[in-house]
């Protein structure tokens, strides 16, 4: 598997730099399947054809709801916001996390909205607790 790998990177690497209309498909690709999957796995009904016009035309979907329709809008905003910080080259902050939260629910429910929960997270069935806050990741990744 990793040789595949290997020899599709070096393929990649002969054709670098990617023409600009190349990297511009490549990046609305990754937007859209990432949102997408991101959505269907918190229980978004969106379709992966659906999600394209929302993302793209900025049309709503019949019969869908307006929060599913805010998680994919949001979930966008939220990448562009992620790129911007990276571009920027900035250190990673406990602002920009909960500003990517904000960004996440905004609209969806204002009141948690880029803030920490106060209750304990459990995961069923599972006997990991998770991490406090996440300055631990902060000064992990920094």
């Amino acid at each position: 598997m990793f040789d595949t790998i290997d020899q599709k990177k070096r393929k990649m690497d002969e054709k670098s730099p990617l023409p600009k209309n190349t990297l511009k498909s490549l990046r609305e690709k990754l937007l859209l399947e990432w949102t997408y999957n991101s959505n269907a796995i918190e229980g978004n009904t969106l379709t992966l054809s659906e999600t394209k016009v929302v993302l793209e035309d900025g049309i709503t979907i019949g019969g869908k709801t307006l929060k599913e329709h805010l998680e994919v809008v949001n979930h966008k905003e939220a990448i562009n916001y992620m790129e911007d910080i990276i571009n920027k080259e900035e250190k990673l902050s406990e602002r920009q996390i909960k500003n990517i939260h904000y960004l996440i629910l905004k609209g969806i429910d204002d009141e948690n909205a880029g803030k920490y929960r106060s209750d304990k997270v459990v995961i069923s069935g599972a006997e990991h607790i998770p991490p406090a806050p996440v300055l631990f990741m902060i000064k992990w990744k920094n």
